[in-house]
Order: C-alpha cells, then structure tokens, then sequence
C-alpha cells in the first residue's frame, strides 16, 4: 500500500525542528532518487531493509518507502514533536517507529540484538549489501562529532558496518559537507576528509546553496554533477544551506592503530613541512624518517598536501621503527585540536 506523502505546508506546522533542516520539496527528492539509481545496488527490493535515523517530518521517508516498497522500513526518533507528527501521518501504515536516540550505542543493540525487531542481513565486504541501506538526517550544527564517529565506525566495520559495506545517505550541513570532501592541499583539508578517502567512495548529491560551490574542490564539484536546489525549499528556511552525501564504504586493509597515530598527529602541524612535523610522532623521528624516506621533495611537503596513499605510507614505515612510542598511551583528541566539530 502506498504511503501518503505529505506537502511542505503540513510539514512545517510542526513547531520545534529542533535546530535540524529538511528538504521537503517531493518532486526534488524524486529528481535525487533518478540520480542516485539506487535501483543498479537494490535489485531485489522487496528483500532490502531500510533504517532512517532523524526521519524529522518523514516526508523524505514515504516517498523512498514509495519507490521501493522494501521488507522493513524503521524509523528511529525520539524528538517529541516529530514522534507526534510520525504517529499523526503513519500510524496504520509500513512505516515502523521506533522511538530510540540515533545518537546512543545502546538504540541499536537494543533493537537489532536484544529485541531483533530490526535485523540487517550480514554481508561479506568484497561489494556493497544490496540488503540494507541507511539513511540519515545530521544537519543540526551540534551532530558533526556524530558524523565523524559514523565515518569512522566504516574504517572500524563496528556499529551498522559490521553487517558489511552499508551505504549511507546522510543530509548534512554544506559546511561539514565541504569539511569531508576537502582534497590534499585545501585550507578545509583535515583528518575527518582523510578518513573520507581512506575507508569510502562519498559523492555530493545534492546542495541548497549554489554560492557554496567556491568551497569545494573544482574537479569534486564536476564529477559529481550535484543537484543544486534553493534554500527555500528547505524548512526551516533560515540559516546555512543542507548537503546531501552518498556514502559508499569500501574494503581496506589499513593498520588502523598505526594509521590513526601518524594521520591524527601530523595533521594537528598540518601546514609543517613533514621533515619538522614527524617529531610530534615521537623523539626521534625526525632523524628516523630523514633516514628511510630519501625524497627531499616529499620530505618537504607538509601533511595537509598528502594524500591517504601517502600517510598509509608513512603508517608503514612508523610501524618499522624500532623506537616508536606506546601508541595505546596517546590523549590527543585531532577534532577538538583542530576545532573541527
């Protein structure tokens, strides 16, 4: 049975949005569903399963529900005014609700674990599962640590990647957008577009502010072909401008604790040429990595000008060292020090 979609103007008689936006225009949210072609991953439909974490109004849930009728479709949300306007519109249909914090660890154990009312299909991770897709709303300014701690579940295959390569659709604000898409070399180069590269194949979909295009790098912006969309047809309407990302996760065989070491100390010294910078990797490296990398060229790049390739590279060679230091023992939170989320 179909699910009926309801217009902006009902949308926006809810009163608290909670300092979250939504795009609730339905023909757009048509025009990105033709370009995502989600079709090509899910071709058996009726076997896929569908979690929506921050669903808000759900406008955006109906019609995805619409397009594909999947098996499950779950609803996770706790914000009462949303929880009243979910019951309100989809009590009765397709749409399962449930009313758990996207934001705590124990919302998913409970349901997929303990309760099992909402179980993905576990897949190995050679291709993405074309048996359950996630989707998500993070374009409230305070949910960017929350995003980055999703980036960093699919580097660690734990949370909803441990039922494999799950692709994600996350509506973000513009700037955490630019902030993950940012290339070698960028001003808005830092750790959390490092691991962007590292552990996924992300796409820019769709974008309210076609001014934001100049935060983006030109060849990012080209191969993507995003749909660009006025602010207006968001709600509500004020404030910066909303993103939508394709998230696909990719296989890696990364030494993540190394990795994570050298990518989170070097990109604090990020504009440091790398000869100066390997000392904050422990006493000694300088001279260490003087000694193994015989590049000057490289040797005078700084870290915001590598690529992942690159710091896998010196991962390599950090974790060669027989000096290197306790890397367990290690208090630097990279996001707090650069001010990032």
């Amino acid at each position: 049975m179909s699910i009926p979609v309801r217009n902006a103007l009902h949308a926006a008689k809810i009163k608290h949005f909670y300092g979250s936006k939504y795009l609730l225009n339905p023909r757009i949210h048509e025009r990105i569903l033709d370009k995502l072609s989600l079709e090509k991953i899910y071709k058996n439909s009726h076997k896929l399963k569908i979690l929506d974490l921050y669903p808000g109004p759900g406008q955006h849930s109906a019609i995805l529900y619409n397009r594909f009728n999947p098996t499950q479709y779950g609803l996770m949300e706790t914000r009462p005014d949303f929880l009243a306007a979910l019951h309100d519109n989809y009590d009765g249909y397709a749409l399962q609700l449930f009313q758990k914090d996207p934001y705590e660890w124990s919302s998913y154990t409970s349901l997929i674990d303990e309760e099992k009312k909402f179980v993905p299909e576990q897949q190995s991770g050679d291709r993405l599962n074309d048996r359950f897709l996630v989707v998500a709303n993070l374009t409230n300014a305070s949910q960017e640590g929350l995003l980055m701690q999703w980036f960093n579940c699919i580097g660690n295959r734990n949370w909803l990647q441990r039922f494999g390569l799950v692709k994600m659709l996350l509506w973000v604000p513009v700037s955490a957008a630019a902030k993950l898409m940012a290339v070698p070399s960028m001003q808005l180069r830092s750790k959390c577009s490092v691991v962007r590269e590292a552990f996924t194949n992300t796409k820019l979909v769709a974008i309210s502010d076609a001014t934001a295009k100049k935060q983006f790098d030109e060849i990012i912006w080209k191969e993507s072909a995003p749909i660009v969309f006025d602010n207006e047809e968001t709600h509500p309407t004020r404030g910066s401008g909303i993103a939508l990302l394709e998230v696909n996760p990719k296989s890696h065989t990364i030494d993540l604790d190394n990795w994570d070491y050298i990518t989170k100390h070097l990109l604090i010294l990020k504009k440091t040429p790398l000869r100066d910078a390997v000392e904050s990797l422990g006493h000694g490296a300088k001279e260490y990595f003087s000694q193994r990398i015989k590049d000057p060229n490289f040797l005078n790049k700084c870290p915001v000008d590598l690529t992942n390739e690159e710091f896998i590279f010196l991962a390599d060679l950090f974790n060669l060292w027989p000096f290197k230091p306790d890397i367990y023992v290690d208090f630097i939170d990279v996001y707090q020090e650069e001010g990032l989320m």
